[in-house]
């Protein structure tokens, strides 16, 4: 006997393929959302190794800032010290200077002449005195150039007495009251000088071994 099937078959078939459909898309759901999870997992976890880095580097930043500092601290000291040590090197140079200078000068003063006035303002040296004639003042500033301690010497003022030219004096008188008159020296009739000359550079200054040689020398 033939089976007949009386019951809604295309509402059952209907049925089947809407929980399959219902099953597939609530698969393909859940598989988006593993996949989104997943995707966004991966992503933060790589935003927090970046965001760990960086806050790594800002600390290594600011510690080699905070080393900066003091590198530059040193440095600064390093320079202050040097130029300290340069100050000190250039004055135990210089120290053996005055004694040669007033000892070179006191040899550059040729005879028939006198100081009245000797300065010194930096490394200039300034002469007032009085002379024979200007011959004598030309010697000076042969004798001061030859020094190892001057240097570009130069006349700055020369007066002339004309009273050195005029005919010699007359044997003075005694005055009334008795008292004789002050006599007439050579000396009134020099000439007025002003004489400037530089100490020499220190890079030009000679070694102290060197300036002793020279004075053990002159002595000899």
């Amino acid at each position: 006997m033939a089976h007949i099937n009386l019951l809604p078959w295309r509402q059952a078939e209907r049925e089947r393929r809407n929980k399959e459909f219902v099953t597939l898309v609530a698969a393909v759901t859940l598989s988006a959302l593993l996949a989104a999870f997943g995707a966004w997992s991966f992503f933060n976890n790589e935003l927090q190794e970046q965001n760990d880095a960086s806050a790594l580097i800002e600390q290594e930043v600011s510690r080699l800032d905070v080393a900066l500092k003091e590198i530059d601290s040193l440095e600064q000291r390093r320079d202050d010290i040097n130029t300290r040590m340069q100050v000190i090197q250039d004055l135990q140079g210089r120290r053996p200077v005055p004694v040669h200078l007033w000892d070179d000068i006191a040899k550059a003063i040729p005879p028939a002449m006198y100081l009245t006035n000797l300065k010194r303002e930096g490394d200039l040296i300034t002469l007032t005195g009085r002379a024979d004639n200007p011959n004598v003042v030309s010697s000076l500033i042969r004798n001061l150039d030859g020094s190892e301690w001057m240097e570009s010497s130069a006349v700055n003022n020369i007066q002339q007495d004309i009273s050195a030219y005029q005919a010699a004096p007359t044997i003075p008188q005694p005055t009334a009251e008795g008292t004789p008159p002050r006599p007439m020296y050579p000396e009134d009739s020099y000439v007025q000088f002003v004489v400037t000359t530089k100490v020499v550079s220190a890079s030009k200054l000679p070694e102290e071994g060197e300036a002793d040689a020279t004075v053990a020398g002159g002595a000899s």
